[in-house]
């Protein structure tokens, strides 16, 4: 086995330590072709929990791969390939993934060679919760490989940043406070810097579990002013849209808040019909709320 400079072909979402390529964000993926590989292999390190991966070869389906002994290791039955592989699932806890992030070490092929997929920037960059980071669509679970960031990053061309996690919110009544809203934007895991990178539209969903949980409007009205100047200092030049939550909250908040700015545009979405009987949209909701987006930009 030959080891593969693996720094090309990581998306936005891993940063790194002193070891190793580290995330804690579902849907942080590798992309790269591949020609003469028959079997890949990637090391881990420091997994404390079950970890599952998805694996895209080409247009094939969607294939789960699950972390056995610090390893993924999967086989290529084609010549040449277009490879995703995705971070799907962790049984840990929000608090102990945050803490005890994914650490990828070395990346091996039996044979053959492996190049990148050619990105062009600008990026699109989606900010929000669990919704924003594909969780729970179907009974299986997670899917962000199906979510709307990825799905209207491939149909506008455009490489992903995904920065989601479940049960963060914009107040203390989110059930989850690490990472904090703030703290994700600028961080990949616990004292990890997350990279840097150019984009022209970030898409923002923050509301539903501060309104779940019982936030009032004035509350959330405090959190997401100081929220909205963190976006402006990490996204200075880029157009941001705040779309606001499913179940309709805090729409009068938002209207009122983004008029002491220059910086956002108001997404509605209370006539996109999306159930309110379930906190995450199904597989097939997601594509309905992708297709609402791009018609909305």
């Amino acid at each position: 086995m030959k080891t593969v400079d693996m720094r090309p072909l990581l998306s936005a979402e891993w940063g790194t330590d002193s070891h190793a390529f580290v995330t804690t964000q579902f849907g942080a993926s590798i992309a790269f072709n591949t020609n003469g590989v028959k079997k890949i292999q990637f090391q881990l390190t420091g997994v404390v929990d079950q970890l599952s991966f998805v694996v895209q070869i080409n247009d094939e389906p969607w294939r789960k791969v699950l972390v056995n002994e610090q390893q993924i290791t999967f086989q290529i039955p084609v010549n040449t390939a277009r490879v995703r592989v995705v971070l799907r699932d962790s049984q840990a806890s929000s608090l102990i993934f945050w803490q005890n992030p994914v650490k990828l070490t070395t990346m091996c092929i039996d044979d053959g060679k492996v190049t990148p997929v050619i990105h062009h920037e600008p990026f699109v960059t989606f900010v929000g919760d669990s919704i924003t980071a594909g969780e729970s669509m179907a009974e299986d679970g997670n899917h962000p490989e199906l979510s709307y960031p990825q799905l209207v990053s491939d149909w506008l061309g455009k490489p992903l940043n995904r920065i989601a996690y479940g049960g963060t919110g914009l107040t203390a009544n989110a059930p989850f406070q690490e990472p904090t809203a703030i703290e994700a934007l600028w961080q990949v895991a616990e004292n990890v810097e997350r990279p840097r990178v150019v984009t022209d539209l970030v898409i923002v969903n923050y509301g539903t579990n501060d309104f779940n949980y019982g936030a009032t409007a004035e509350s959330f009205a405090f959190g997401l002013r100081i929220y909205l100047l963190e976006l402006i200092k990490r996204f200075h030049s880029a157009k941001i849209i705040l779309m606001l939550p499913f179940n309709g909250a805090f729409q009068s908040v938002y209207q009122n808040e983004v008029k002491r700015f220059n910086n956002f545009n108001i997404m509605l979405t209370n006539d996109w019909q999306i159930s309110k009987d379930r906190i995450h949209p199904l597989s097939s909701e997601h594509k309905q709320i992708a297709e609402h987006i791009l018609r909305g930009l």
